[in-house]
């Protein structure tokens, strides 16, 4: 897929544990692309348990609402299970997220879930 689109500037940024995981990215384009100053979560990103709970359970929560069409920049969570353990953002009708072992990624929603992550929700700033 060919992306012309301000996310062509992350794409294949490394994966880095507490700088650029998959929240300290998500944290960083928030704040660099819509403004949004999203608290850091001290959470172990090696950890399935740790990134659920963290993604599940933090007061952080409070600031989205669900949404079943997202727009650019909405949070979009991830899970091949139950819980969610991973998190991107919605942007050029895809999503943009940062993998251990690959760095920033943009995927379909097909490409997502053919990569197991069946259990997509998304979520706007209020």
């Amino acid at each position: 897929m060919i992306v012309t689109h301000w996310i062509s500037s992350y794409i294949g940024q490394p994966w880095v544990a507490g700088s650029n995981d998959c929240w300290a990215f998500f944290r960083r384009v928030q704040r660099e692309r819509f403004g949004r100053d999203v608290p850091e979560v001290d959470v172990d990103a090696m950890s399935v348990r740790a990134c659920a709970n963290a993604l599940t359970g933090h007061d952080e929560r409070r600031n989205w609402n669900p949404t079943d069409t997202p727009t650019e920049g909405d949070a979009v969570l991830m899970a091949r299970g139950k819980h969610p353990i991973h998190i991107g953002l919605w942007a050029h009708g895809g999503v943009l997220h940062c993998v251990e072992h690959s760095g920033v990624v943009f995927q379909s929603v097909p490409s997502l879930k053919m990569a197991g992550w069946n259990h997509l929700t998304y979520y706007r700033h209020v």
